[in-house]
């Protein structure tokens, strides 16, 4: 359940997650940014927490490359899938 403080962290531009499956994450993020923001099944069920700006959702997508084994593809600005990072 979400506290008051992760409820309103969107007035400041904060999305706040805690223990959020990667396609649930990407759900959220994807209604602060235009386009497509698709997750790759093999990826879907990763576990993502931290606070992340809603303001720079390419900054966001690229901490979330940094945090989890995932790379970002983008076939255009609004065409992004987030997939498993080739080893």
């Amino acid at each position: 359940m979400a506290s008051a403080h992760t409820d309103a962290a969107w007035t400041r531009g904060l999305l706040i997650v805690e223990r959020l499956r990667l396609e649930d994450f990407l759900v959220e993020l994807g209604r602060h940014r235009a386009g497509a923001l698709r997750c790759d099944p093999a990826v879907r069920d990763l576990i993502v927490s931290g606070v992340y700006p809603l303001d720079d959702t390419e900054l966001a997508l690229a901490t979330l490359a940094q945090a989890l084994p995932v790379r970002v593809d983008r076939v255009t600005r609004y065409w992004v899938t987030v997939r498993a990072r080739s080893m």
